[in-house]
């Protein structure tokens, strides 16, 4: 072998070895870039999942009311509506609280304080009076018109429909004791008709007087009355 082939094969070496070095780095290289992301890649997901993260609530709203729990709110909203109906407004209110803290946040109990709230007012009281006392009226119930009436005054005195129900309430008891009177007529007549054996015409007698108002306190004797005269009358009939 010649000299300057020998001194060309070291070189040829050298050089292999710096290019499979290169060859090795760039390999590295890429491996590494593939297995690392980007940051700005690893805080997108991170930015996305605040976005859509949600806030958490009040657990006492967000808890499903129990049977018993939802019962006691009714329970207590009903009073606190009874005792405003009644003009008990402060008691009332203490009853919505109450039910307000079984249940937080309910819109039956905002209802109710609305409700409360709106009784509260003196228009809704005499309005409420004024209904009472003519029920009362047409049921003839002259105490329970008058307590109406009388608590409607001490609202508004200078209203209107006081004085109308006030006299109408004076036709009504007119009306009762005129009625009253002829019941007593018709009671007596069915007496006399009794005494003189004629039942039939006793009968006729209390039927008419039932008609007027079977509610008054004489019809149940007087019934009690022909009832025995009828009986007395079957028995002689059977005895002859």
């Amino acid at each position: 072998m010649s000299p300057p082939a020998v001194r060309l094969r070291p070189l040829g070496l050298l050089l292999a070895v710096a290019a499979f070095a290169a060859l090795a780095a760039l390999y590295v290289f890429s491996n590494h870039d593939a297995r690392s992301p980007d940051a700005t890649e690893v805080a997108a997901p991170a930015k996305t999942n605040a976005a859509t993260a949600k806030p958490a609530g009040d657990p006492a709203e967000d808890a499903v009311p129990s049977q018993g729990q939802t019962d006691m709110v009714a329970r207590l909203l009903g009073e606190a509506r009874r005792l405003a109906e009644n003009g008990q407004i402060d008691q009332a209110k203490v009853a919505v609280d109450r039910a307000a803290k079984v249940i937080p946040g309910s819109s039956d109990i905002a209802q109710a304080r609305l409700d409360v709230a709106q009784m509260s007012t003196p228009q809704y009281r005499l309005a409420r009076q004024l209904s009472r006392a003519r029920l009362a009226i047409a049921s003839d119930e002259s105490a329970a018109a008058e307590a109406a009436l009388d608590a409607a005054a001490a609202i508004d005195p200078a209203a209107p429909q006081i004085a109308e129900l006030r006299q109408q309430m004076q036709q009504t008891e007119k009306k009762d004791a005129e009625r009253k009177r002829r019941i007593e007529e018709l009671l007596s007549e069915m007496r006399a008709a009794i005494a003189r054996s004629d039942l039939v015409a006793a009968d006729r007698a209390l039927n008419e007087a039932e008609r007027l108002n079977i509610r008054d306190p004489a019809i149940d004797p007087a019934r009690v009355e022909l009832a025995h005269a009828q009986e007395d009358a079957g028995r002689q009939r059977q005895q002859q």
